[in-house]
């Protein structure tokens, strides 16, 4: 847990990309896509999405090689 201390930091900053693939009507978001808009280091990404994170109800799942990491509860 090195990044503990700036996780919240670094959640509002997926959390906003999230929210602009949501804008424009991405319902399946992948890990790789917040990497490049981000910059940030993939295992912090998914570290930040497993402690919780808010997603816009047009988002659907959030994947990572082919694996659900976050999927909206129907």
């Amino acid at each position: 847990m090195k990044y503990q201390l700036d996780i919240e930091k670094y959640r509002k900053a997926i959390e906003k990309v999230i929210q602009r693939f949501a804008d424009k009507g991405w319902e399946e978001i992948e890990v790789e896509e917040l990497w490049f808009e981000t910059s940030l280091p993939v295992d912090l990404i998914i570290e930040v999405i497993k402690s919780g994170i808010t997603v816009p109800p047009e988002v659907k799942t959030i994947t990572h090689r082919g694996n659900v990491l976050w999927k909206a509860h129907e």
